[in-house]
């Protein structure tokens, strides 16, 4: 087996809701932590650390939180918001289910990831611990 090709690729993830971990009609796509369009970002978060703290300063709370923000939006190349009851063809179909943030159905931009980052932390936790999932990212 050649090692040069066992490298994670892009999967998609369900959010779940927090409360009853079923899924809420959010899917996300999403790239590895050590996938190689993150490694520049990355690293500009530990200079940025180490620059502060060569000149006595303490990387904050909200530098972390932010640096958070940037790096699980790097990590996404996209979302779909859908009715997990399906559609109105199917049994137990609920309109009401749609998939919505503020009442509409979000665009993919780094402004509206941000904004559901910054309201629903949660949302923002679970794709961290799936940027991790070593094992969910490669083919089996």
């Amino acid at each position: 087996m050649d090692l040069s090709t066992l490298i994670p690729s892009e999967r998609t993830i369900e959010i779940l809701s927090p409360g009853t971990k079923q899924p809420i009609g959010v899917r996300v796509f999403l790239l590895h932590i050590n996938d190689e369009k993150l490694k520049k970002l990355k690293r500009s978060f530990q200079d940025e650390r180490y620059r502060m703290e060569s000149k006595g300063k303490n990387f904050k709370a909200e530098n972390f939180e932010n640096n958070a923000n940037e790096l699980s939006f790097a990590a996404i190349t996209g979302w779909e918001f859908y009715n997990p009851t399906g559609t109105e063809k199917d049994e137990g179909f609920d309109k009401n289910a749609q998939a919505t943030f503020n009442g509409e159905i979000p665009a993919f931009t780094k402004k509206n990831v941000l904004d559901i980052f910054d309201k629903l932390p949660w949302f923002r936790d679970q794709i961290g611990q799936e940027m991790g999932d070593d094992e969910a990212f490669f083919p089996r």
